[in-house]
């Protein structure tokens, strides 16, 4: 999907939205690439999102990937708001209150704002849920990217300090090594990593890992 057009796709979809939502949404689509990791998901895949928050990406998902996006969010504040598509269901809540299994599980940003032992758990359930083939697509920061992580850290303790929009409390950013490492352990292969952070100022990178068929 286009730059452009998934600009217009989102402009459309929350139109209707109390303007402070729609400047926040339009903030994190400026500063997270998210059409480039659309192609990750497979074409008519039923998705589930964890930490959708307003379901931007889930709506994207929906316009020409995704058959049917679930899109779980802890926070009421986006989580309550009218879903931008039919195909898109926003459930109110944490991972663990869904169930069914899924041909995709995506994440942006989500795991960063967990301990490690939770992330573990959390992969684990995702795993289970996943259908024999499934993807993981995991959109995170890359720490070995230092001059752009010093920008994210102190744009993320802005945002905790000052506007208080994100979930979760401290940062935990992994290496790439450890993020296969774990993904690994609990069985996941065909184990990918890949920069998408060219043209911005965040050290954005995409990890994709497969359920055995």
């Amino acid at each position: 999907m286009g730059y452009v057009r998934a600009l217009r796709v989102l402009h459309r979809a929350y139109l209707g939205y109390p303007f402070g939502h729609r400047l926040h949404i339009l903030i994190r689509f400026l500063t997270c690439p998210f059409p480039r990791t659309i192609d990750d998901v497979p074409a008519g895949a039923r998705v589930l999102e964890i930490g959708s928050g307003h379901a931007l990406y889930a709506r994207l998902l929906a316009e020409e990937r995704a058959r049917e996006v679930v899109a779980v969010d802890p926070d009421l504040r986006k989580s309550v708001l009218p879903s931008p598509s039919p195909k898109v269901k926003k459930v109110a809540g944490y991972d663990d209150c869904i169930r069914g299994a899924f041909d995709a599980i995506v994440m942006q940003d989500v795991a960063y704002r967990i301990a490690v032992p939770e992330q573990r758990a959390m992969f684990a359930r995702v795993f289970e849920r996943l259908v024999p083939g499934g993807v993981l697509v995991l959109k995170e920061l890359d720490p070995a990217r230092r001059w752009k992580m010093r920008w994210a850290r102190t744009q993320e303790w802005l945002s905790d300090t000052f506007l208080g929009i994100t979930e979760g409390e401290g940062f935990v950013y992994q290496s790439r090594e450890e993020v296969e490492a774990m993904l690994r352990e609990l069985g996941f292969v065909s184990f990918q990593a890949r920069r998408v952070d060219r043209g911005y100022p965040h050290a954005h990178i995409v990890y994709t890992a497969v359920k055995p068929a």
